[in-house]
């Protein structure tokens, strides 16, 4: 009988600790939408200067053409990669865009995925000025036909050089959506590096 009650005390504490560390978990979330820009830390990646949230952590990724981010404060699986292309390319950029999915066998859903254009970014600053092209897609997928997953991606290219910087976030589907947003942010806030004179 003792040994019985013992054991539901112990559920009883499992639960409320539980609820506990879900109730933390959702606030902590809730803040970082609120102090995303105030706390923004400014990372320096080849051509471009990248506004990230602080919570965002850089992981080795072995090279120094590639830029990764994990989320180091929680166990959730996201991260995301900006890859720089030295090898200048001038074909059609959605053409050089659809090669890159899919050289990283990522197959779109169709019906829950939506494609941003060169246009739709015709007013952000960084295209404005007639130097950098952008494309976009994003929505569920499905990589090496058996992993599902969140994916956005962004290919942005330098008119005058060629080269380019592929970006990507990848998730489960859950977590896409916490992450998402804020890989949208870096990617619409993008500016140049500014050079010394």
């Amino acid at each position: 009988m003792v040994i019985a009650n013992i054991g539901l005390a112990f559920e009883w504490i499992a639960f409320f600790l539980l609820m506990g560390l879900g109730i933390y978990t959702m606030r902590v979330i809730k803040n970082e939408k609120k102090n995303y820009l105030e706390n923004a830390q400014d990372i320096l990646f080849k051509e471009f200067k990248l506004i990230t949230p602080r919570w965002w952590s850089v992981v080795d990724s072995g090279s120094e053409e590639e830029l990764l981010f994990k989320r180091l404060d929680t166990r959730y699986e996201w991260e995301a990669r900006f890859i720089w292309n030295t090898i200048p390319d001038q074909k059609n950029i959605i053409e050089l865009f659809k090669e890159k999915i899919h050289a990283r066998n990522i197959l779109f859903d169709e019906e829950n995925s939506v494609i941003h254009n060169p246009s739709d970014f015709r007013e952000k600053d960084l295209i404005k000025s007639g130097l950098y092209e952008m494309v976009r897609l994003e929505g569920t997928a499905t990589e090496d036909r058996s992993e599902r997953l969140y994916y956005d991606a962004f290919l942005i290219r330098n008119l005058k050089s060629g080269q380019y910087m592929y970006a990507e976030s990848k998730s489960s589907i859950l977590n896409g959506l916490v992450e998402g947003p804020y890989f949208e942010e870096v990617m619409l806030r993008l500016t140049l590096v500014e050079r010394p004179a």
